[in-house]
């Protein structure tokens, strides 16, 4: 492989984005007391790992529009790394059903929703609304290991909408290559709708992050730094790089400080 390839690879596996909800999984463990199940957090990054490859395969043609070819370009590279992937995923589960048929089940529901995303992209908000329920359930696991609801209910509710604001601003840039291709915000409505909902999904986001803990502050008002521009269609990749930043000084800070 070159390195335009190597480079390619790395990116299809969005290994930023795999590890922001390994850590979610991380701070669910932390905040029930409950010691972290290394195997659990190992596979939810396989199951996250997958659901990535898995989209980026079946929207192979789609994502040409987006400037994303290597899927495209070189098919029997990026579907060995998908199956192996799929393998690797299915076996941790399976060895993880030994030790706690639970958690084991919460990923597996995570495997099949990898498996059929791509199919209801067509159904209304069914792609952000998917994304951002995924996104969170990593806080859920530790329900398999006797954690209660309770504790962490807020942030839960907190990451659902701060992931659904931020899935919307993408899908706002993203909305000429998507077009009938996916039901989304920007598509149902208007821009501007997208923009007001994507900025009160995200405030009232953070609000819950700083109730759950005070040393989400941090990242939260980043987050809001970044809206601040989001009704200036030139600023808008700004403040998509302010919101992701904004979500890692907000789970760094849970792990760190908390």
């Amino acid at each position: 492989m070159n390195k335009k390839t190597v480079i390619q690879l790395i990116k299809a596996f969005r290994l930023p984005e795999c590890f922001l909800v390994v850590a979610l999984g991380f701070i669910g463990f932390k905040y029930a007391e409950i010691q972290p199940h290394i195997l659990t957090l190992v596979t939810l990054f396989f199951v996250i790992s997958v659901t990535m490859l898995q989209n980026d395969w079946r929207d192979r043609i789609h994502d040409l529009k987006k400037g994303k070819r290597l899927a495209y370009e070189k098919p029997s590279l990026f579907l060995f790394w998908l199956i192996l992937f799929w393998v690797i995923c299915l076996v941790l589960i399976g060895i993880l059903f030994l030790e706690n048929a639970i958690a084991a089940g919460i990923l597996a529901l995570g495997v099949l929703l990898a498996a059929i995303y791509s199919e209801i992209r067509r159904l209304p908000l069914a792609s952000v609304a998917f994304v951002s329920i995924s996104v969170a359930t990593a806080l859920l696991i530790p329900l398999a290991f006797g954690a209660s609801f309770k504790e962490i209910m807020p942030l839960f509710f907190a990451t659902i909408l701060i992931m659904f604001g931020r899935e919307t601003l993408h899908d706002i840039a993203d909305k000429k290559a998507d077009g009938e291709y996916k039901k989304t915000i920007p598509i149902l409505i208007n821009d501007r709708f997208a923009r007001a909902i994507s900025a009160i999904a995200l405030v009232v986001g953070c609000g819950l992050a700083i109730f759950f803990s005070i040393y989400t502050i941090i990242g939260s008002l980043f987050i809001m730094w970044g809206l601040l521009g989001i009704n200036k269609e030139a600023r808008l990749i700004k403040v998509r790089k302010k919101v992701d930043v904004g979500l890692v000084l907000l789970c760094l800070s849970l792990i760190a400080l908390g």
